[in-house]
């Protein structure tokens, strides 16, 4: 489709001439926002955000086998809020404490997530050093999973 402005040469209406540019400037500036706001939009499916918590109040486990386990650690966990994206990546906030009475490495080995769907997958890329008694706060990757994580645990 072809716009065609009149001009006052061409015999047309100012009034109108000056309408027709201002619906083309208005178009230009709808189109230039939405080209912004498109890319702020894609960005958006990475940010994590924490999931609704829930209070399971009962001990039925999931139908499986061979459940995964963590390995055995002095690792106690004492709180993981868990957080996604739109974009499927799943997240736990954790706090650990080392009940040992040396010094201990935290591996991904130690925690393990469960899913609404049953699956249990251990952290990735987890690492620290933590001293006897000591407290910290790590955030666990779990990877990517269409159902959100129910809860994380150590073997204690």
């Amino acid at each position: 489709m072809r716009l065609r402005l009149l001009t006052p040469r061409s015999g047309g209406n100012k009034a109108v001439n000056t309408r027709q540019r201002h619906y083309l400037l208005a178009g230009a500036v709808c189109a230039m926002a939405l080209s912004f706001t498109a890319p702020l939009h894609a960005e958006n499916s990475a940010v994590l955000r924490f999931d609704t918590p829930l209070a399971i109040t009962d001990n039925a486990d999931f139908d499986r086998d061979n459940p995964l386990e963590p390995d055995s650690s002095s690792f106690i966990l004492l709180d993981a809020s868990s957080l996604s994206s739109d974009s499927g990546e799943r997240w736990a906030l954790v706090a650990l404490q080392n009940d040992a009475g040396g010094q201990r490495i935290l591996r991904d080995d130690y925690l393990v997530a469960e899913f609404a769907n049953g699956d249990r997958r251990h952290a990735s890329n987890l690492e620290g050093s933590f001293a006897a008694g000591e407290q910290q706060r790590k955030m666990a990757f779990f990877g990517y999973h269409r159902f959100p994580i129910l809860r994380v645990f150590t073997q204690q």
